[in-house]
């Protein structure tokens, strides 16, 4: 049996190709470019798998939408909830400052800021499925700079310098693997979103179909009777006058169903299609108008002088 495809799969198809591209990149100076790098990369292998897109194409939207206000919600709450600090004033004498930790919002670099830019950047160019690549690369970037918030010692040059921090390069391993995460989670909800669908489906199909002869069993005894009249007495010389009485008594069994059988009047024109016929003078109807409640069910028809004629 072959191997279900998902963004989790496609992601993990040609990961190597995507680690040396990231290979030698810093946070938070090169986010901009890691988030192209992941957008990209998605875009390609997604594009390769064809048979994946055409199985979303009928509810990707909805899915998507989903997938990104989870993902925007996840940034914010990371951004929220990482300490935040200020940074050490300099001590006038020359001495080693402890290294510090945090996570500064002015710090947080183009995808950092959200994915207000990077997944509607993504949209633009590439679709609904660009502005969730989008997404899932910012995200990725947040959780990796907020989980690795320790930065090295500030080297100081001298007296009344400013620290200068260090930027480690980005563990691409590690990374990858929070990208990978994040992928999972999409499919994840794509997952339930078939699930709850296919639980629609299975209860509808299980429930015990409407058919007419439990459903419409009087006016089924009035179409039986009309059929065994006309069978029966075909030749009777009352039988027009008895065919015109089951007629009616198959119009009335309509009752039971809340239905009416109305026959033409200007005051409910709009109950009937107005048919041009050339060879009536005067309006005649051709079929009575069935109604429910005082809503036209099924239009009636009537055949109307042709305008030409």
């Amino acid at each position: 049996m072959a191997e279900q495809k998902t963004l989790t799969t496609i992601f993990e198809s040609n990961k190597s190709v995507l680690k040396e591209r990231l290979e030698g990149l810093s946070l938070p100076s090169d986010a901009s470019k890691i988030q192209k790098i992941i957008n990209d990369y998605l875009n390609e292998m997604f594009n390769n798998e064809g048979e994946f897109r055409q199985n979303l194409t009928q509810s990707e939207d909805y899915i998507l939408q989903a997938a990104l206000s989870l993902l925007n919600a996840q940034q914010s709450m990371i951004k929220e909830m990482a300490p935040i600090v200020a940074p050490q004033q300099p001590k006038l004498e020359p001495v080693s400052q402890p290294a510090f930790s945090g996570l500064k919002k002015e710090k947080y670099p183009y995808a950092l800021g959200g994915t207000a830019i990077g997944g509607s950047v993504g949209g633009l160019l590439l679709g609904t499925w660009g502005a969730v690549f989008g997404a899932i690369a910012g995200t990725a970037i947040v959780l990796y700079y907020a989980s690795n918030q320790t930065t090295s010692a500030p080297q100081r040059k001298g007296l009344g310098e400013k620290p200068l921090l260090q930027q480690p390069k980005l563990n691409v391993d590690a990374f990858l693997a929070i990208v990978k995460n994040i992928c999972g989670s999409v499919d994840s909800l794509i997952d339930t979103f078939r699930a709850q669908i296919n639980r629609v489906v299975n209860k509808y199909e299980s429930q015990e179909k409407p058919t007419l002869e439990k459903e419409y069993r009087f006016l089924l005894e009035s179409v039986q009777s009309l059929i065994g009249y006309k069978r029966a007495h075909h030749e009777d010389e009352k039988f027009i006058r008895k065919i015109q009485e089951r007629i009616e008594d198959m119009a009335e069994s309509l009752d039971n169903y809340n239905l009416e059988v109305e026959d033409y009047t200007e005051e409910h024109r709009n109950w009937f299609d107005m048919i041009e016929n050339p060879n009536v003078s005067a309006g005649t109807q051709v079929l009575p108008a069935i109604v429910k409640n005082g809503n036209v069910v099924l239009k009636g028809r009537l055949f109307v002088p042709a305008i030409n004629s």
